[in-house]
């Protein structure tokens, strides 16, 4: 009976079991619907759990009360499934972004992309590879958003001009921190780096992320770090580009013909006595009647004159000033690792034809980096990269000098050659091609990168390294000016002039770094630093007139030495830094970052100076409330910051009184007073909070990022004026302050998203609002027809109104400050135009990938607005009545709307009325800057990988690729332009873009290319 009752009871008992657990079973698949073999099913919460067999089934025997499960597998995104009535079930995995688990150098130290939380973006290799420019970086423009990059020329290795969220200063340096493996530089130096030896770049846009970097973080920091070998069996990597380069078609502008031009000038009345002397000696030869001008001979010997004219000129100058361009690269490297050792090898050559005459740069360099694992505690390590290059430049001044203002000011029926053989002056007086030949300039620069460190990890969680990093760089310069040269005779001398300049900088930083994750979730990350910076900057500059002949250009030869100058200068830096980041199950976080920096570049009352930063994050993604939105958020954060950072001066002695040992008294060799000194003299400080959100949709197939930040700079560095009795007009002090405000949104999507077709589209959009919150006077003179006014953007235009042509007598008008109407021009009527500055508002792009089987395309369109530029070159090309000098250069074709008789609605003037004939400055020349252009277009095929491993490759690749290749603007000319050229730089025109003038044009290119792997 015992027995019975014990059966029932196990019976029973068994009924009960089998109530409360079931079965499930199911196949985990891709999202193509392939099988994923050997995933992990768990139940969530518990151990219960099983794998997925090799065609991807399982089966699973779960507590009935089970709600979620988790699966996972390698190269694959972990999964939550939502548990139903359903028995059986078929789930799709997203592939992993792999890319989250690369590592980038952040604040000294070494993290995952996936562990980022900041304002921070990363552009990995794969971005800027492969890309024929020589100038890296122009690379980077619309490649994160925040960070505008505007090409200052398209002189063949011109490095482009950095601005990270607005222009924070008025005469210390806008630019961003850019931080190579360890070590500060500029961004020429920037320029001489081979794109492909470059692994990511990381841009620090926020406080948490750059106030650690401290007194040089204001204008925030450029991150970059080098590649380093890649594991497996070595890597051997041939790339091959070949372009060709042609210029950027002209905006909205024409020029006029030969027919149009001499109708213009017959028109205007021209009948200057030098000019009819010039056409009659240099152009017609002999054949234009003797003591007569233009207008004393008959209609039918005028059309003779000008056929004869047209016949003889040259037409299109661009054959002339324009040359065949191209570009041409060739590339080595060696990548791989052993158990010890990881290694990276290159070498590089890339070669420019510019497209202005005898123009060109050509650049060779290496890179070795190496790592070797000493013992499993310590690692030591080589950075090394070397670049020479060698380049021709033109003699790109803002004169006749210029073969590109030439492009557009030589009337096209003046004749190259003048019919003995002699190079035609033109008009002008002068021929530029002549100049090319004769008159040279020519720079040879080298640039050298070494970082040396070691890394010891003595417990576990402590990391504890240090590193000497340097970087020399030395440029020479050649100018000659040939004797017998048309320059030479206007000046009235022959010139050799030398000159070059050294710059060497060595970084040493050490560090400890303790990373501990302790019970319950609790995960902390300290950091600790000293870092000393020292720099030597030597430059000489020797000049000698009167050189005998062509090819003795040494200048002890010169009959007299002009110029024999040498300079010496220095600075050092002493910084202590920390950090301290903790999170709970990275879900939620907390960072504090310090650091102290002393530069010898300030007054001994302020050499020191600290500076912070705090911010928070929280993982809303990992919130229980959020459990039923997995299968739409995959990522949702929310974070901010707040802290501060610095700015240094340009100069490396302003805080100083120094003395100049050049002057003489009494035919003796003086010291005179150069600087008066500031002991007082201090960093700009920059405070910038920023708060941000980043979201990712359906395993994030769509992603996005949005930023709102705030940054203003206090103590702006800026000349105030002193009491003449000491001698000086003004002295460098801290006074006034500028904010930078705007928000930045980035969104990136896959279109479609399948085995052999995925299409995915990304944009970044940024806006920025600049004013000038405090100055020593509330409204001060800035650089020609800008004004630095309280409340207003910085530079922002000061000019007379234009109000058109007068319709009844072909008059300019131009509105007095009450917006009453005169024809009379005055300075006096000058007025702030607000809102209207050479600062853009808005800029991004926006890019897309297409992927079929083997092909890819990809396509970046690149925008950019707000900003205002003064179209120096449009003035000039108007004439605008034009005086006699300005009719001998050409005009454009929209001179020729100009006023005939009462009743015209005319953009000029009348020709014939002499009271027009001046060329002001006015606002009819102001013109929007916004465009939007093509930047960038590719279209590859990879080779299938079975096809390449019989050809014993292990990768091929062909493409071909195009850049410039379409703009729409309504600016007329070139939107995108710098500071215009040598000549008018920075110490003219502060703010870039500020004036289009005849600096270097714009190239667009297209390049056929190849990358081999074995």
């Amino acid at each position: 009976m015992q027995k019975i009752v014990l059966l029932c009871c196990s019976f029973l008992l068994g009924l009960t079991v089998i109530a409360q657990t079931r079965t499930i079973t199911g196949r985990v698949v891709d999202r193509d619907n392939n099988k994923v073999s050997n995933a992990s099913i768990v139940v969530k919460g518990t151990n219960t759990g099983t794998s997925a067999n090799d065609d991807g089934i399982f089966s699973l025997v779960i507590p009935a009360n089970s709600k979620t499960l988790i699966i996972s597998a390698i190269g694959y995104n972990n999964r939550e499934l939502t548990l139903t009535e359903i028995s059986n079930y078929t789930i799709q995995m997203d592939a992993a972004d792999k890319s989250l688990d690369e590592v980038v150098v952040v604040g000294y130290q070494s993290v995952k992309k996936r562990d980022l939380n900041g304002s921070i973006s990363v552009i990995d290799n794969r971005e800027i590879a492969q890309k024929p420019i020589s100038n890296f970086t122009q690379l980077l423009q619309g490649k994160t958003a925040g960070l505008q990059v505007v090409g200052q020329s398209g002189q063949p290795g011109q490095a482009g001009y950095l601005r990270l969220r607005g222009t924070g200063s008025i005469n210390a340096s806008s630019e961003p921190l850019i931080m190579v493996d360890g070590i500060a530089i500029t961004s020429t130096a920037f320029a001489l780096i081979n794109p492909n030896d470059i692994e990511n770049l990381t841009v620090l846009k926020d406080a948490s992320a750059a106030a650690i970097y401290g007194a040089r973080a204001g204008n925030g920091v450029i991150v970059v770090t080098t590649k380093r070998g890649k594991s497996g069996k070595p890597e051997l990597r041939y790339s091959f580009q070949h372009g060709f380069v042609g210029l950027q078609p002209l905006n909205n502008i024409r020029l006029m013909n030969s027919r149009e031009k001499l109708q213009y000038e017959f028109d205007a009345g021209f009948t200057n006595a030098i000019a009819d002397s010039m056409i009659r000696n240099r152009i017609t030869a002999g054949v234009f009647p003797a003591g007569s001008t233009l207008f004393t001979i008959s209609q039918t010997q005028r059309e003779q004159l000008w056929n004869l004219m047209e016949s003889r000129g040259a037409g299109d100058w661009g054959q002339y000033y324009l040359q065949d361009a191209s570009t041409d690269q060739h590339e080595v490297s060696l990548s791989g690792s052993s158990e010890k050792i990881r290694y990276f090898l290159s070498l590089n050559k890339f070669n420019e034809v510019g497209l202005l005459y005898k123009s060109r740069r050509d650049r060779t360099g290496g890179r070795f980096n190496i790592e070797y694992q000493t013992y499993d505690w310590l690692k030591i390590g080589v950075n090394l990269g070397v670049t020479h290059a060698n380049e021709y430049q033109n003699r790109e001044l803002n004169n006749v000098q210029s073969p590109w203002r030439a492009y557009f000011t030589t009337n096209p029926y003046e004749p190259l050659y003048m019919p003995d053989g002699s190079y035609n002056l033109t008009l002008q007086g002068f021929s530029a091609l002549e100049g090319q030949d004769k008159n040279t300039f020519f720079i040879d620069r080298i640039g050298s990168f070494a970082t040396l460190f070691a890394e010891a990890k003595p417990i576990n969680g402590l990391t504890l390294k240090t590193q000497l990093a340097m970087n020399y760089n030395t440029q020479k310069f050649e100018s000659y000016l040939q004797p017998g040269s048309n320059l030479a005779a206007i000046l009235g001398f022959s010139q050799k002039e030398d000159g070059g300049n050294s710059d060497f900088q060595y970084v040493s930083t050490n560090t400890a770094n303790y990373i501990k994750s302790l019970k319950g979730g609790h995960n902390i990350d300290l950091l600790v630093g000293q870092e000393f910076t020292k720099r030597n900057f030597y430059s000489f500059r020797l000049a000698g007139n009167g050189m005998p002949t062509p090819t003795v250009n040494t200048i002890e030869n010169a009959s007299q030495v002009q110029i024999a100058t040498t300079s010496r200068s220095q600075f050092s830096i002493l910084s202590y830094f920390a950090s301290a980041g903790y999170d709970w199950n990275k879900k939620y976080g907390l960072k504090l970052s310090a650091r102290s920096d002393g530069s010898s570049r300030f007054g001994a009352n302020n050499r020191f100076a600290n500076f912070w930063s705090a911010s928070a994050w929280w993982n809303i993604r990992k919130e229980a409330f959020m459990d039923k939105l997995t299968d739409v958020f995959s990522d949702l954060r929310l974070r901010g910051s707040v802290g501060t950072a610095g700015n240094v001066p340009n100069e490396f002695y302003g805080s100083l009184g120094t003395y100049a040992l050049n002057a003489n008294y009494n035919r003796l060799p003086a010291a005179v007073p150069a600087q008066l000194g500031n002991p007082n003299l201090t960093w700009e400080k920059n405070f910038n909070y920023d708060f941000g959100l980043e979201f990712g949709l359906f395993n994030n197939r769509i992603t996005g990022t949005f930023d709102y930040y705030n940054r203003k700079t206090n103590d702006l560095l800026f000349p105030r004026n002193v009491s003449i009795a000491t001698g000086f007009t003004s002295i460098l002090s801290n006074v006034g302050s500028v904010s930078n405000k705007g928000f930045e949104i980035s969104l990136a999507g896959d279109v479609i998203r399948k085995k052999d077709l995925v299409w995915n589209i990304s944009v970044n959009y940024s806006q920025n609002d600049n004013e000038l919150t405090d100055l020593i006077a509330p409204d001060l003179p800035s650089t020609t027809n800008t004004r630095l006014v309280k409340g207003e953007e910085l530079n922002t235009y000061f000019l007379v109104r234009w109000a058109g042509i007068n319709p009844a007598n072909g008059k300019n008008q131009y509105y007095r400050p009450d917006g009453s109407i005169t024809e009379t021009y005055s300075l006096g009527d000058q007025v702030l135009l607000k809102g209207k500055s050479p600062l853009a508002k808005f800029f991004g792009s926006i890019n897309t990938n297409l992927n079929y089987k083997n092909f890819d395309l990809s396509l970046q369109f690149y925008f950019n607005g707000g900003n205002y530029i003064y179209n120096q070159v449009y003035r000039n090309g108007l004439g605008d009545g034009g005086s006699a000098s300005s009719l001998q250069i050409n005009q454009f074709t929209d001179a020729l709307n100009y006023w005939r008789k009462p009743g015209d609605v005319a953009l000029n003037p009348s020709l014939t009325d002499p009271t027009q004939k001046v060329n002001l400055a006015s606002d009819k020349f102001l013109q929007k800057g916004d465009y939007i252009s093509l930047r960038d277009m590719v279209i590859g095929y990879t080779l299938p990988s079975e096809i390449a491993r019989k050809l014993r490759l292990s990768g091929f690749r062909f493409f071909v690729q195009g850049t410039n290749l379409w703009l729409s603007t309504k600016f007329k000319g070139n939107p995108e332009i710098g500071f215009p050229n040598r000549e008018t730089g920075a110490a003219t025109f502060s703010q870039p873009g500020q004036l289009a003038l005849y600096g270097y044009p714009p190239a667009r290119t297209i390049t056929v290319g190849l990358d081999i792997k074995f």
